[in-house]
């Protein structure tokens, strides 16, 4: 007993002086995260060399094969074969969308544009003619004979489907022609542009004259509001003609005649100076001015203030001045 005794406090210091595995293992994977508790059994565990080696595999990346093997740096056969692959199935892609885009295309006016393109802007600028030709055109005023009605600068539309098949010119319409070849100079190879804007006073059959600052069709003054000021010149009576039997309109009747004048009397080259106007002269009739904006708004119809002093249809022969 008092061997034993004596035994159990000599054995105490020699167990606390002989370091503990576990603080081996502690220094040696001192990259444990700090504020953790190293598991014992597993440090016991790592302390071997095949655990190193382990260790040492886990912490590098992966491989891209994924089949467990360590990466030496050599380029994966599978990896290039597919890379290769898809770089040439994309420059196939890309050749081929060229290719198709070049037969797209065709070359305007130096320039390369698409077939679409092209249709597109062709079907635009015929829709454009075709309704500028047949329907209605806009037209620019540049004096001051239709004043006050027109001023400079005053722009309009003029219509072209009445007097190809609804009725003929009267007294009051509002027109654009072209004048007489006896005033108008030859046209050019892009066409006669050269337009006249004027007011029909009278029709085929109609006699009409000017004196003392008042305008006379049939012996009846004719009242008119929309003049700018009284003619201050003097016209003898003149029975307008009737146009050229061969000549035929839309409505299949004998091309008519008829005297235009602006509304600015005094200001104005029209027929009381180079005579009665051709129809098949005439480019359409003005209905709607749209420049500028607070003028906007159709023509007034003047049209009735001239029925009352119409003359009666007469014979094509009947052509004389008095």
């Amino acid at each position: 007993m008092r061997a034993l005794t004596r035994l159990a406090p000599q054995a105490l210091p020699a167990c606390t002086g002989v370091p503990r595995p576990v603080h081996v293992a502690c220094a040696r994977f001192g990259g444990v995260r700090a504020g953790t508790r190293p598991n014992v059994r597993g440090a016991s565990l790592r302390s071997t060399p095949d655990a190193d080696t382990r260790t040492s595999s886990s912490e590098s990346p992966a491989s891209p094969t994924g089949n467990g093997a360590p990466s030496n740096g050599a380029p994966d056969p599978n990896k290039a074969s597919s890379s290769g692959s898809s770089s040439n199935s994309g420059s196939g892609a890309s050749s081929s969308g060229a290719e198709a885009a070049a037969d797209n295309t065709v070359s305007f006016l130096g320039m390369r544009i698409s077939k679409d393109d092209l249709l597109t802007i062709a079907l635009a600028i015929a829709i454009s003619y075709g309704i500028r030709t047949f329907v209605a055109e806009p037209r620019f005023i540049p004096s001051l004979s239709m004043f006050p009605t027109f001023d400079v600068g005053d722009r309009l539309i003029a219509e072209k489907i009445t007097y190809r098949f609804m009725r003929q010119p009267a007294a009051g319409d509002v027109i654009i022609f072209h004048p007489p070849r006896e005033i108008s100079p030859e046209p050019s190879i892009f066409g006669d542009d050269n337009v006249y804007i004027k007011r029909v006073v009278a029709v085929e059959g109609d006699v009409i004259e000017v004196h003392d600052g008042r305008t006379y069709v049939n012996g009846v003054q004719r009242t008119e509001p929309f003049i700018n000021e009284p003619p201050k010149y003097d016209m003898p009576r003149l029975r307008v003609p009737p146009g050229d039997p061969s000549l035929m309109c839309v409505m299949a009747l004998p091309a008519r005649r008829c005297f235009v004048m602006g509304d600015n009397r005094n200001n104005s080259y029209d027929s009381h100076l180079w005579g009665p106007l051709p129809k098949e002269n005439i480019v359409g009739r003005a209905v709607f001015k749209y420049w500028p904006p607070w003028k906007v708004g159709g023509l007034e119809d003047y049209t009735p203030l001239a029925a009352a002093t119409q003359a009666p249809a007469v014979a094509p022969t009947s052509t004389a001045s008095s």
